[in-house]
Parts: C-alpha cells; sequence; structure tokens
C-alpha cells in the first residue's frame, strides 16, 4: 500500500471515503473545509487504481445549470455556481480548461443539399438541415474532468491531516452499534493493513454496489445499489480548424440512411470529445480492467467524420482537414436502482454514506454532492441544497 500524507496521522475521527473520483475528491474536498469537522480529525481518500481513471478521467465535463430534474434540480443548480467560484478562485480556466459555452442542437443529412448555413464554421455547408440553442454561456460550461479531479486532490492533500492511500477496502469492522471502527485493505501485491475508520464514505461511482455488499450488512448494503453501464468516446485534434466553443448535441442522418446521436464537445485545448455509443458490457474488477469495443470506437470515428471532415481522422482525410487521434477510451457511468443519484446517510448504519450513481451528471454534479455531503456528516443535514429526494 502507498500513502500520500501531507502531516503527522491524526489522534481524532478519520473519515475514510473509498473511490478516488470526482465524487470522492470533491468530497474529501468539501469534508476539509467544513468549519464543524472535529479538532485532530484526519480523512483519507482510498483508491483501488489510480485517481479519475475511470468516467472522472474520461468523460466530457460539460455542465449544465438547468437541465436537472425534479430531485436533482437544487443539486444541478448548487453545482453549476460552485464549478464558477472554484474556477475564478483557483484560475480554472488555465488549469483544468474551464470556459463558458453555447450548446446547440444540430440536425444533420449528409445526403441532403441544405441551403441553411452551418450554425458553427467547422460544420460543412449543405448537410445542416436545422440547428436551435440548448444552452449559452450564461447556463453551460466545461471542465475538462481528469484535470479538474487532480487539481481538487492536490488543494484538498494541502490541508492537515489529509491522505490519499491506494489500496482495496476488503473489510468494515463495525461496533455494536453498528458505527465503524477500522477498514482493512488489500494492495495489488496481496498485503493487508488495518486502518482506523470511524466515518466511511462509498463514493466508488459503478462500483459503489459491489463495495457495498463486500463491506456491509446485506440490509444496508441494498440500499446502496449503483453499478454501471460502458460508455465510448473518442478524443480528436483538428489539424486546420479552430474549434469554437461549442458543445453539439446532434441528430444525424448517414449516408446509408441510418441515424446516430455523437455528442461534441470542443475543448480550449484544440481537441473535440466525441461520444454516443454504449452497451451493457459486465462491469470488470477494476477501472485497470476496463476496455473499449473495437466497433463502438470504429462507429463513432465513422460518425465523427460525416459530421465534419475537421474531425475526420482516417487515412483518406484531405490535406485541408482531417484530425490526429488523441484518444480512444471507455468508461463505466454509475447507475443507481433508482435513477438518481443516492447521496447521504446509509439506513440502518452510523456514520456510514454514499455518493453515488449519477449517471452522465457525475462531473458537473460532483462539487454540490461534495458540498452538501460534508454537511449531512458533519452537521446532521443539507443547507446548501434540497436533496432529501436522494437519500438511499
Amino acid at each position: 500500500m502507498s500513502a500520500t500524507n501531507t502531516s503527522s496521522p491524526a489522534a481524532g475521527p478519520h473519515i475514510c471515503i473509498v473511490g478516488g473520483g470526482i465524487i470522492g475528491v470533491c468530497t474529501a474536498y468539501y469534508l476539509s473545509l467544513h468549519p464543524s469537522l472535529p479538532p485532530g480529525a484526519s480523512i483519507s481518500i482510498i483508491e483501488a487504481t489510480a485517481v479519475a481513471s475511470g468516467a472522472s478521467g474520461k468523460a466530457g465535463g460539460l455542465l449544465a445549470e438547468d437541465w436537472h430534474g425534479g430531485a436533482t434540480a437544487a443539486l444541478g443548480k448548487l453545482s453549476y455556481r460552485l464549478h464558477a467560484e472554484l474556477a475564478d478562485q483557483f484560475g480554472g480556466e488555465k488549469e483544468w480548461g474551464f470556459r463558458k459555452v453555447d450548446t446547440l442542437s444540430v440536425t444533420t443529412d449528409v445526403n441532403g443539399k441544405s441551403k441553411k448555413a452551418p450554425p458553427v464554421d467547422w460544420l460543412p455547408r449543405g448537410t445542416v438541415l436545422a440547428s436551435r440553442v440548448l444552452g449559452t454561456t450564461t447556463t453551460t460550461s466545461q471542465v475538462h474532468p481528469e484535470q479538474f479531479t487532480k487539481y481538487i486532490l492536490d488543494r484538498f492533500l494541502g490541508k492537515p491531516h489529509t491522505s490519499l492511500i491506494h489500496g482495496s477496502a476488503t473489510s468494515l469492522t463495525l461496533s455494536a452499534t453498528s458505527t465503524p471502527e477500522s477498514l482493512t485493505l488489500t494492495t495489488a501485491s496481496g498485503n493487508e493493513q488495518t486502518i482506523p475508520c470511524t466515518t466511511l464514505i462509498l463514493a466508488a461511482g459503478p462500483w459503489t454496489g459491489r463495495l457495498a455488499k463486500k463491506l456491509l450488512p446485506a440490509g444496508p448494503a441494498a440500499r446502496c445499489k449503483v453499478d454501471g453501464q460502458r460508455a465510448h468516446s473518442i478524443v480528436l485534434e483538428s489539424k486546420q480548424a479552430t474549434l469554437s466553443a461549442h458543445a453539439l448535441f446532434t441528430d444525424m442522418t448517414l449516408q446509408d440512411g441510418s441515424n446516430a446521436e455523437p455528442e461534441v464537445y470542443c475543448r480550449p485545448d484544440g481537441t473535440a470529445y466525441i461520444c454516443g455509443q454504449t452497451d451493457n458490457e459486465p462491469l470488470p474488477a477494476t477501472t485497470a480492467d476496463v476496455t473499449p469495443s473495437p466497433a463502438a470506437i470504429t462507429t463513432l470515428h465513422a460518425q465523427a467524420r460525416t459530421l465534419s471532415p475537421h474531425l475526420d481522422a482516417s487515412s483518406s482525410a484531405s490535406s485541408e482537414a482531417g484530425a490526429t487521434v488523441r484518444a480512444e477510451q471507455a468508461c463505466f457511468l454509475p447507475l443507481s436502482h433508482r435513477g438518481t443519484p443516492l447521496i447521504g446517510a446509509v439506513p440502518g448504519l452510523n456514520k456510514v454514506y454514499v455518493a453515488s450513481g449519477h449517471s452522465c451528471w457525475g462531473i458537473c454534479n460532483a462539487p454540490g454532492t461534495g458540498k452538501v455531503l460534508s454537511e449531512i456528516v458533519l452537521q446532521g443535514k443539507a443547507t446548501s441544497a434540497d436533496v432529501a429526494a436522494l437519500a438511499p
């Protein structure tokens, strides 16, 4: 086991957060800032593989203020504000690619001869049938998820009594009052170590349900049902065009008459993140075991070059356009049994909490999740946003 410690171990309560993705990192960060954190308390993030190695490193990073359903509307609004505040405070534009974007719905037909001017200059003329605004720079933004997660992790580790521990949580010891006492971890080499754990937070993304079954009694574990769905993406860098600050939700008619709906998020580093292929591949053991489907990647490339010659990474791309492949990847989106995130105390146990099941909105809603969960843990209730409907 390896650990990154920023200070000597604390003698007080020990909060253990299992999961080093964006939800776990944001939760740790806001816990470390909370004025009610007990003196001498320590906070540890437990991560089995690498920080942001799952969806937190491979998601698109679109942020939306008002695209959320009733149960998550307050969380989404809070999170959107916190993203902007963090960007202002720490220079997010430079550090993690934060910027405000216009978001459009675009209908195209590569077989058509439309006279409508394309809404962005890197889409070809003659293919765009319709477009409409879904969000403006006042309501939609973006981040680079991996860069954001690692930056906030560094801010967390800069505070007293904080640590990042690399290991897999294998068992939890509970007291007679069903309160955590210690957590046992196993390294890749098979060594075991038991660490103090007086508060446990499960934030392991799509692995949360599996982890709950391993660590918790059956009844409480059943309240933490989260699994995953595999999603694919590619990242392309245009060779010629300067891709504008837009996110596109497409409805494309392809050459064979079939339809496709890839999403395209242009990033400030000149790349375009393109996603849209999901399947029901079983969840593997860890993020290190996640691999993309070659067929899904091929499909995304075909859709990208059909949408714009500036997103054509094939060898036949014209010298005036074309793109370079920066990534071909897959991740698993965390899906709860209820279809909404699970945020709050796990019934039947004391000082055990869950924060998972955000589906494709984990990047967007991570800061708000971390803040409200820090309030639930240290104050007994959320005060920044009403998340009562999300309690497990």
